[in-house]
């Protein structure tokens, strides 16, 4: 397949500025289910961009990544925590320590300092994507914005995959993908972690009827 190198960066581009606005939508959301499939649209969004790299950099591995961040991140995680979050009783995030208005002026506001900060950082290599690297700061920082601010377990999840789509969002942007041994042991290791999640959020649901974090801070007297 014949992919211009240009028409990958302008591929990267706008998909990076569609993962920072899905990011802002997820800061400002007060429904976990929906939160839920916007973290799996945003992933969807990063194998797109990470499929244009591949082929633009003949890179097998990073397409493989692609596939991999698309049926894992995109597909499978929001169908595991969304058969989770429909055990539970509560779908939205009630009181989180932020309000979902100000946590949305938080996040455009990172967003702005992370272009401003990175304005003349350059990527370097074949692909000019002048939008890639501040957009994977600001999603770093969106997710820790998302994790610390969220009482409900599954938002803390969320939070934490924003995080990591914004790490992976930096790697296959700024050095065209991780060697695949690596790729494949990430998307192991977020399987794992989300296994883990579900046997924990059911052994919650069971003990307290509530995925709120609150519940497991009264435990430590």
């Amino acid at each position: 397949m014949n992919f211009d190198p240009m028409a990958a960066a302008r591929l990267l581009d706008a998909c990076s500025a569609g993962i920072v606005l899905v990011g802002i939508l997820i800061a400002g959301t007060r429904s976990i289910g929906r939160a839920i499939w916007l973290v799996g649209a945003q992933a969807i969004l990063l194998a797109v961009a990470a499929f244009g790299v591949g082929v633009a950099t003949n890179s097998p591995h990073l397409l493989i990544g692609s596939l991999l961040t698309f049926a894992v991140r995109g597909i499978a995680v929001p169908l595991i925590l969304g058969r989770i979050l429909r055990r539970s009783p509560v779908r939205v995030e009630r009181n989180p320590y932020l309000n979902p208005r100000l946590s949305l002026i938080v996040a455009i506001v990172i967003v702005f300092a992370a272009a401003i900060t990175m304005d003349n950082a350059a990527l370097g290599g074949p692909l000019d994507a002048p939008r890639a690297l501040p957009a994977s700061v600001a999603e770093v920082l969106t997710g820790l914005l998302i994790a610390m601010t969220r009482r409900k377990s599954l938002s803390i999840v969320v939070g934490l995959l924003v995080f990591e789509n914004g790490l992976a969002l930096a790697a296959f942007s700024l050095t065209y993908g991780m060697p695949l041994v690596v790729e494949l042991g990430a998307a192991f290791d977020l399987l794992m972690v989300i296994v883990v999640v579900g046997v924990y959020a059911r052994r919650m649901l069971t003990v307290f009827g509530s995925l709120s974090t609150d519940e497991l801070r009264r435990l430590r007297g």
